[in-house]
């Protein structure tokens, strides 16, 4: 899990080095041709044939494949004015966002304890967001909208766990931004060397592992032990900016990255405690 954790780092850190040439959409495009060709080979390994990606819920997919245009390119675009510690701070909140939107999607039952962990979570982004203190920035709003699309793409995915195959997982999670960024990234497009492909395509490649090694974890450990893991990636952001861009982390987005990762992890110990009662 720590693994992975630092692959998706190395996503956000060499997304956001590129984007100091070339565009978010021509990043998203490049980047996405990994996720296409493990979603095929996938495919082929489970269904012998290469492009089956017949699903039983069209409705969650199809919605699935919209919300990875702005999850995706939101993300990216954010990272271009914006420190990556700052990013991933505000990213945590996309576990907040699942609670809320699990009640009315999932029909779960939340309780008033993890209804006012949300609250604090929440008063932390508001600290890290520091609106009338100089934040409040056109990037923190795009990355908050790629958590919120995250969030909203793990509530459906919840939907039918364990009923659709892990190929079409992948395929209608990559398929949305990979088509609409083709078409967007025609008039933005720059000629990228052969250096800087390899770097586009590392995008994907990282995204790729990170993906992997989480399912590899949660198959080999409890979700309750590898979940806090997850925010070992605020420490790889404050490296990635000091050593590749310069940056130092700014004291309120630290203190409201406590408060979020702090929520988080109640509501985390929350329902393994629930989950506890209820076997």
């Amino acid at each position: 899990m720590g693994g992975a954790i630092l692959c998706f780092c190395l996503v956000d850190a060499t997304a956001k080095w590129m984007t100091g040439g070339y565009d978010a959409w021509q990043i998203v495009f490049i980047s996405r041709f990994v996720p296409m060709l493990v979603a095929v080979f996938l495919a082929y390994r489970e269904t012998g044939n290469p492009f089956n990606f017949y699903t039983r819920f069209p409705k969650e997919q199809a919605l699935r494949a919209a919300l990875s245009v702005p999850m995706v390119w939101c993300f990216f675009t954010g990272l271009k004015t914006m420190a990556l510690a700052e990013a991933i701070t505000i990213a945590f909140v996309a576990p907040l966002f699942i609670i809320m939107l699990s009640r009315p999607l999932l029909g779960e039952k939340i309780g008033a304890r993890r209804w006012a962990a949300v609250a604090v979570g929440f008063g932390g982004v508001l600290i890290a967001l520091r609106p009338g203190f100089g934040g409040s920035t056109t990037g923190q709003v795009l990355v908050l909208i790629s958590a919120f699309s995250y969030a909203l793409s793990m509530v459906l995915v919840r939907r039918f766990s364990g009923r659709e195959p892990t190929h079409n997982i992948f395929f209608y999670g990559a398929i949305g931004s990979f088509a609409v960024s083709a078409f967007n990234s025609i008039p933005v497009w720059v000629a990228p060397d052969a250096p800087d492909w390899g770097l586009l395509l590392l995008v994907g490649v990282w995204g790729a592992i990170g993906g992997y090694a989480v399912i590899r974890a949660y198959r080999l450990g409890e979700a309750s032990m590898l979940a806090p893991l997850e925010y070992t990636a605020l420490i790889w952001s404050i490296i990635f900016d000091l050593i590749l861009f310069q940056l130092t982390p700014v004291p309120a987005v630290l203190i409201g990255a406590a408060i979020i990762i702090g929520a988080n992890i109640y509501v985390a110990h929350r329902e393994h405690q629930l989950g506890k009662a209820i076997t």
